[in-house]
């Protein structure tokens, strides 16, 4: 699904009305969705409390209260701003909104102390937001921020339209006071600052209204950021030929492990065959074989020795790079000298995809080997190794993770999954996909690793670099939401991830996979 910033919205609509989509009807269609929301979860004669704004979201709300009007709800207008601020299509929804005798607060004719807005805030049922939209930028100030506040401490179950009012539309941020929604209406495309944290978690449910303008529009703005839904990702879920054998769907080597390390390139290995991939061979250190080995008997493995003169047994690397069909690299491989120039081989020298994790990340002393590869090359740096690539704080990867995670795909030409809350997935063409599935719980030791493991066993399986990494997250977002309903964010842990995998791909094959609808 295509994600558009502010502008681009704009853009959108600006273009669809030159083209001959009138105003006022893609006005019709997002307040009926509002109102079709509120009929979905209370009964006709509850009260309705809508807060309108001067912009085009105020004239949704004012379309919404008109239906709800209309099927029997008792329906209390809140109007911020004066008549003659409102566009054209809003003041014609505001003079029908009289003409049906719907009960209005002007909020310029009143004092400061809003006494009556608590009133109705208390006596209401839910409370709709078309304050403000996702255009604006500054801190919320005057009657705006104070209406959020009065919002925000009734405690009342909350509808925004397009965006919880007080939350920038382009990345987020909470502008000073923002309103913590229930449910959150977007229009025609979710926007950045619905789907990155903070903003996320004021928005409740998501869901998405089609304004039936043609994506061709937004196409034309030349938009590079996308988020992944539900059907997307079945579609792109590798097919299973009947007559498929081991060896097509893919043979993987995890290298990695060292001492006190052993478990990850096991999870990594396990979440690989979960997702789907043929073999899984593990390479790890002589000295951690056995313990590694007893973990699965469906994981095969490989020692990896040293020569006489305590190098790599540059033998077995060539061995393994030649029977294996993608190599993941560094869960639990440690920092030392010996990894380091395993990493280095593999990204001169290995020909097929490879995906570079956890310590194999944190040994790359040279960046520019990235650049100078020319095959598939995959980085799921969390913030800190990211932060260690760029030398650079983490506080300044996290100030802006889609600019940080765009600039070194494009620079470097990988793809890279910038991972935390709201994984970012950067392609080497500039665009992003921003991931909605996940949860707190999955802040554990290991869950990289897994993570690691799925995208191996799709790419494995056929899929191009750029669906793996972005199914890969996908899957691994929703395998934790549907183990953390049983776990508890507490105790979720990444084997439980894995267990979890079969899961999520059976949710998916439903139909009901992920929050965006």
């Amino acid at each position: 699904m295509i994600v558009l910033k502010p502008a681009e919205m704009r853009a959108v609509d600006k273009a669809a009305i030159e083209a001959g989509f009138p105003g006022v009807m893609l006005m019709e269609i997002a307040g009926r969705a509002v109102a079709d929301k509120v009929v979905k979860f209370i009964e006709p004669g509850s009260k309705v409390l809508i807060f309108i704004g001067k912009g085009n979201n105020g004239g949704d709300g004012l379309v919404a209260a008109r239906y709800l009007d209309t099927e029997g709800y008792n329906v209390q207008l809140i109007l911020l701003a004066g008549e003659d601020s409102l566009s054209d299509s809003s003041l014609m929804n505001y003079r029908l909104c009289e003409l049906r005798s719907i009960n209005t607060l002007k909020i310029d004719t009143i004092g400061t102390d809003y006494q009556e807005v608590k009133n109705l805030l208390a006596a209401c049922d839910i409370v709709i937001d078309a304050i403000l939209g996702t255009g604006i930028s500054g801190s919320i100030r005057g009657r705006a921020a104070d209406l959020i506040e009065l919002i925000n401490n009734a405690d009342k179950k909350v509808l925004a339209v397009d965006i919880p009012s007080g939350i920038s539309g382009e990345n987020g941020s909470v502008l000073g006071k923002a309103v913590k929604a229930t449910w959150t209406l977007t229009m025609a495309y979710p926007k950045p600052g619905l789907l990155l944290y903070p903003g996320r978690k004021y928005c409740g449910q998501i869901g998405v209204v089609d304004l039936t303008v043609p994506e061709k529009f937004a196409l034309n703005e030349g938009c590079s950021h996308y988020t992944l839904t539900c059907s997307e990702a079945l579609d792109w879920l590798p097919t299973r030929e009947k007559t498929g054998h081991k060896g097509s769907f893919g043979k993987i080597t995890v290298i990695g492990g060292s001492p006190g390390m052993d478990g990850a390139p096991v999870l990594t290995g396990l979440a690989a065959l979960k997702t789907g991939a043929g073999l899984v061979r593990l390479a790890i250190p002589e000295d951690i074989l056995s313990i590694s080995s007893a973990y699965s008997p469906e994981l095969i493995t490989t020692p990896l020795t040293k020569s006489d003169n305590n190098e790599p047994d540059w033998n077995i690397i060539n061995k393994v790079m030649a029977d294996s069909d993608m190599i993941v690299a560094g869960p639990g491989f440690g920092r030392s000298k010996t990894s380091s120039e395993v990493i280095k081989k593999l990204i001169s020298t290995y020909h097929k995809p490879l995906l570079i994790d956890a310590d194999g990340l944190n040994v790359i002393d040279d960046i520019k080997l990235l650049k100078q590869r020319e095959e598939t090359l995959i980085l799921t740096p969390h913030p800190g190794e990211m932060a260690r690539l760029l030398d650079e704080e983490i506080k300044v990867v996290q100030q802006d993770r889609i600019k940080t995670a765009r600039q070194f795909a494009v620079d470097k030409q990988l793809y890279l999954v910038l991972k935390g809350a709201a994984t970012i997935i950067a392609l080497p063409d500039g665009r992003i996909y921003i991931n909605t599935t996940g949860n707190e719980g999955m802040a554990t030791a290991g869950s990289g690793d897994t993570l690691a493991g799925i995208i191996a066993g799709l790419l494995s399986q056929g899929l191009s670099p750029e669906k793996a990494v972005v199914l890969g997250v996908y899957l691994h977002g929703l395998a934790g939401d549907l183990a953390v309903q049983d776990t508890t964010s507490y105790s979720l842990m990444a084997g439980d991830l894995i267990d979890y995998i079969p899961a999520a791909i059976k949710k998916l094959i439903a139909g009901s996979g992920g929050e965006l609808k």
